[in-house]
């Protein structure tokens, strides 16, 4: 808790925060940058127990995967791998997880997968009516934070994911219902986008398949290469700290 307790101001005043968000995986990274960006005056904390992970970092082959992985079992007790590990498995009662540590959470380790949201589940009963109002807006706005492509070639995987399109009724089933969070470079950004304009700079997909281990080509628009990115930009510019 030190990092909520930045020390004095000049006037003798403890410094403090508005918000606190912790962890900074999709949920948590939307947060801060929304908040960072609302107006100023809004002081930002982000707590994230993972460290920041560079495209150099990430494994590439079975050994260096074997050594960012951590496995917990709340069944049995038992548990190795590193606790600041990249993939972390937990298994409890009859469920299991896997999660990614580190500043993007879950977001690292992901295939980038952006598909529209299927009608049924849009309107279901769980959801606020209110939601739907604003559902093509919000993935309007996740759409061009994260810089979707379409895939410049169908792998067999691309396939696959169009034939869930198709089953969920999605609507659109041509192969632009599949778009991916990876940058091509064949697409430009979107014009007058205030969003992607701030991107961090990203290299080229060369279809290395390791998606799901971090992105070693530095492709993948990855939260920390967004959301954390655009909220550190507004901290900075009403000079409030984001940790």
């Amino acid at each position: 808790m030190e990092k909520l307790q930045r020390g004095f101001g000049g006037d003798g005043e403890e410094e403090g925060y508005d918000a606190v968000v912790v962890g900074s995986g999709y949920g948590g990274s939307a947060v801060a940058c929304r908040l960072s960006m609302a107006a100023a005056g809004i002081r930002v904390c982000l707590l994230e127990k993972g460290r920041r992970w560079e495209s150099e970092d990430f494994p590439t082959d079975s050994f260096k995967l074997l050594s960012s992985l951590r496995m917990e079992s709340r069944n049995l007790g038992l548990s190795f791998g590193s606790k600041d590990a990249l993939i972390q498995v937990y298994e409890q009662n009859d469920s299991s997880a896997v999660v990614g540590c580190g500043l993007g959470g879950g977001s690292l380790v992901n295939a980038g997968v952006m598909m529209p949201t299927p009608v049924r589940a849009r309107r279901h009963l769980k959801w606020p009516n209110d939601w739907e109002k604003n559902w093509d807006h919000c993935e309007a706005s996740a759409a061009a934070m994260l810089k979707i492509q379409s895939v410049p070639v169908k792998f067999s995987v691309g396939q696959a994911l169009e034939d869930i399109a198709i089953k969920e009724e999605v609507g659109e089933t041509s192969e632009t219902s599949v778009k991916l969070t990876v940058n091509f470079d064949l697409e430009d950004q979107r014009p007058g986008s205030t969003e992607t304009s701030k991107l961090q700079e990203m290299g080229s997909c060369l279809a290395c398949g390791n998606c799901l281990s971090g992105c070693p080509y530095n492709a993948k628009a990855s939260n920390d290469k967004t959301y954390l990115l655009s909220a550190i930009q507004a901290c900075l510019i009403y000079n409030h700290p984001l940790i």
